[in-house]
């Protein structure tokens, strides 16, 4: 997790996937561990990246440019990048901007696990 007073971060393996967690504020100040965490998962290589923005209290421009860029980069590399129950005010910054469409959202990270990563085969 990198601490900031603004905002907090967190990043957990499940299975190929990697969840990136965020708490606080996404803004000018702390724009940079947001985009420290995702480059960081990116640079990992992982089946799905899943930005759970339900504890975002707060997004700016900062915030959505951040998210913009990751998924310019996980786009490149083939990597799936969804965003996990963005709260309203978030989605309305989406909806604003119209770049709503650029992200696949799920309500839960289960639910972006079951429609994003391949399950293994039983034997």
């Amino acid at each position: 997790m990198l601490p900031h007073p603004l905002l907090n971060s967190e990043t957990l393996r499940v299975g190929g996937a990697l969840v990136c967690s965020f708490t606080g504020d996404m803004t000018l100040d702390s724009g940079p561990v947001a985009d420290q965490t995702l480059n960081a998962a990116l640079d990992q290589r992982p089946v799905l990246l899943a930005v759970d923005l339900a504890g975002v209290e707060f997004l700016t421009s900062t915030g959505l440019n951040v998210l913009l860029t990751a998924r310019r980069r996980a786009l490149a590399e083939g990597i799936p990048l969804v965003l996990i129950a963005p709260p309203p005010q978030t989605l309305r910054v989406l909806d604003l901007t119209d770049t709503t469409a650029l992200f696949t959202i799920h309500a839960t990270t289960e639910d972006a696990l079951r429609h994003h990563v391949p399950r293994t085969p039983s034997v």
